[in-house]
């Protein structure tokens, strides 16, 4: 009898641990799940708080054009120039505001600081003050959008991290660190990682066959001078230019700009009284035509040379069939379960864009752009939304130490000499394999016999092939 009390407490006590563990990982899961929510509520909160923001701001931005417009009919040249000084103004340090708001937002959804985020910016506060602004020993200074501006705009940014940040600007585009090379584009490395032989065979399907060493690189791609014009952090891509208004726009056109957007009447006599719309040297806020342009194609990502499907149904709206600005923000939880000794690293990157319409001269909706580029107001009506992938800028995702730390200190030593041996740097490791020909061969003769194969998923990354396009 004794014996069988034995055997029954042992097989009870069995039981109990494995009760004790189920119950530890539902636990566990039940954290998991709730962390998620909380990073993809912060992350599409701080995401749309930004792009918000941007919205708020092309539509100042446009508002002052056409008070500038009648200034310029006045002949006030001296309004004229404090106009355009607030525009320049808004354009590169209105964004920095626009992180400030994500910041709160990500918090308002329990979003916790993370030091990371906040330790990119104040190193490149340091190059602006030293780089930018010519302080340093670094060659000549980057023009400036008004004096005093990369002052100005250190110490906005500076201002903005004072507290740490919980959203970390994920598409942040650095002056010296444009994009349009490979070595530049993160998936490039994801796919040496996970051996994505279909990423290679949709994006640059003959690298793999003709590379040889680390000297085929071509020169990394230097700043746009256009661009400095133009915050860094969530940039409003807007172009100020110089040029007579009247070689854009015919006296009739500029006569339906200021009935429909300040209710006044001009005669042919004022407009060809004023020397200021046919000033050539007058700057006037115009859409940056690289940037704005069309974002679809039928179903297909407009500039897709593989005509890949995006995952929409039905036509796209006018207002909707636009790139530009956009909002990419990052937040970033640690998970430390209790039924096994690890702590999980989760992330969720969100992207969010102003969407609007303008009337035409003809009277007809359509994107913001349809005015000859010329930046009026209220036009971003609301902000939607939209995936990682159909933004861009990702790939200079400023919120990932590790990869900035690449860019800017790792890639101009490997273009010279090679694969480096920088340790913990993710990056030069998949550069080292890179290197070596037997990697390369092997996606060659796996694309020989498997290319068919290849999709353009609509999923998450995995096997040899599939992207992201969720947010």
């Amino acid at each position: 009898m004794d014996a069988r009390r034995g055997q029954i407490a042992i097989v009870l006590a069995f039981v109990l641990a494995v009760i004790v563990l189920l119950v530890l990982l539902n636990v566990d899961t039940f954290i998991a799940v709730r962390t998620k929510n909380h990073l993809q509520n912060g992350g599409d909160a701080a995401a749309i708080a930004a792009a918000r923001k941007q919205g708020s701001l092309i539509n100042e931005i446009g508002r002052l054009n056409i008070e500038h417009l009648q200034a310029a009919i006045a002949n006030d040249a001296k309004l004229c120039d404090e106009i355009v000084l607030s525009q320049r103004r808004l354009a590169l340090i209105g964004p920095v505001q626009a992180l400030v708001l994500a910041d709160k937002a990500a918090r308002k959804n329990g979003m916790a600081v993370r030091d990371e985020f906040s330790q990119i910016l104040r190193e490149h506060i340091k190059d602006i003050r030293t780089v930018y602004a010519g302080g340093g020993q670094d060659g000549d200074p980057y023009p400036e959008a008004y004096p005093g501006a990369w002052t100005d705009y250190a110490s906005a940014i500076e201002n903005a991290i004072a507290g740490g940040l919980a959203a970390g600007p994920d598409n942040m585009e650095f002056y010296d660190a444009a994009g349009g090379h490979l070595l530049l584009n993160r998936q490039f490395y994801n796919a040496i990682s996970g051996k994505n032989w279909c990423w290679f065979h949709f994006n640059c399907k003959n690298v793999l066959s003709d590379y040889r060493n680390f000297h085929d690189w071509g020169e990394l791609p230097s700043r746009k001078q256009n661009s400095l014009g133009n915050s860094e952090i969530f940039s409003l891509h807007l172009s100020a230019r110089k040029g007579a208004l009247s070689e854009v726009f015919t006296r009739e056109e500029i006569k339906l700009l200021l009935e429909r957007y300040c209710e006044r009447k001009v005669s042919d006599e004022e407009l060809a009284a004023s020397h200021i719309l046919t000033n050539r040297e007058e700057v006037w806020f115009f859409y940056d035509d690289s940037v704005w342009t069309q974002w679809f194609n039928g179903r297909a990502l407009a500039g897709d040379d593989y005509g890949y499907a995006f995952p929409i149904v039905g036509d796209i709206k006018p207002e909707y069939n636009i790139r530009g600005a956009a909002a990419v923000c990052r937040c970033d939880a640690s998970l430390e379960p209790t039924a096994v000794d690890a702590v999980a690293n989760l992330t969720w990157s969100a992207a969010a864009k102003p969407f609007g319409t303008v009337e035409t001269f003809e009277l007809e909706r359509d994107v913001v752009t349809a005015l000859n580029s010329f930046v009026v107001p209220r036009t971003m009506t609301n902000v939607r939304l939209v995936a990682l992938d159909s933004v861009g800028g990702e790939n200079l995702a400023t919120a990932d130490f590790g990869w900035v730390n690449h860019v800017r200190h790792h890639l101009g030593a490997y273009l010279e000499y090679g694969p480096l041996n920088a340790q913990g740097c993710f990056y030069c490791l998949q550069l080292q394999s890179w290197e070596r020909a037997s990697f390369r061969r092997e996606g060659v003769i796996w694309l020989k016999y498997n290319s068919g194969y290849c999709r353009r998923g609509t999923g998450g990354p995995g096997g040899h092939g599939g992207t992201s396009h969720g947010h």
